[in-house]
């Protein structure tokens, strides 16, 4: 690839991989998954198991297990203002009908959501404010209890060397000027 992408910079990913390293470092979140099979001390182990970096839903499967996933989109409203945009992050939890029941006296799907909700609303870990906007109980099926959170982060567009257009632009009319304008920008 002409990209490195193992260092891409765009927000998603970057959101994406610090939502990663907090709920797999959160030892509470990983006790709660339930997962007998890994070990809690290789909290990376969760990953792709019962931590999913994007929303998936559980299919039938032999052995009765629990999710976390998430997603983030970014929300391009009509508005005049091209600096500033919303960005929306929803954690699916699914938890399988057979380990809802905890020891704490909470549903496991009920107390992951709110596990979640302390680690991430009214938080600045991504440089502004995350606001949670929605919490919503729900099923997939007759074996997935399921609670799906959203929260709403108000950021800045990223411009790129101080402009907003594409890089690989390469073959415009206006290419030339873009080269002068980035020049000047540097210096």
């Amino acid at each position: 690839m002409i990209r490195d992408i193992q260092k891409i910079e765009d927000d998603i990913s970057v959101i994406k991989r610090i939502i990663e390293t907090v709920l797999c470092n959160d030892p509470d979140i990983i006790e709660a998954l339930d997962n007998r099979e890994l070990d809690s001390n290789q909290p990376e182990e969760y990953m792709y198991t019962n931590i999913y970096p994007f929303i998936r839903i559980p299919g039938t499967q032999d052995v009765s297990m629990n999710f976390i996933c998430f997603s983030v989109d970014d929300l391009q409203e009509e508005t005049r203002n091209d600096i500033i945009k919303q960005q929306y992050i929803q954690f699916a939890v699914f938890v399988h009908k057979d380990l809802v029941k905890t020891n704490y006296g909470v549903a496991r799907h009920d107390m992951i959501s709110f596990l979640i909700r302390d680690l991430f609303n009214r938080s600045h870990i991504f440089g502004h404010e995350l606001k949670l906007v929605s919490n919503r109980e729900g099923t997939t099926d007759t074996d997935y209890c399921t609670r799906t959170l959203r929260f709403q982060l108000t950021t800045l567009e990223v411009a790129q060397d101080g402009l907003f257009d594409n890089r690989y632009e390469r073959f415009s009319l206006n290419s030339h000027s873009r080269e002068i304008i980035r020049e000047n920008v540097r210096s």
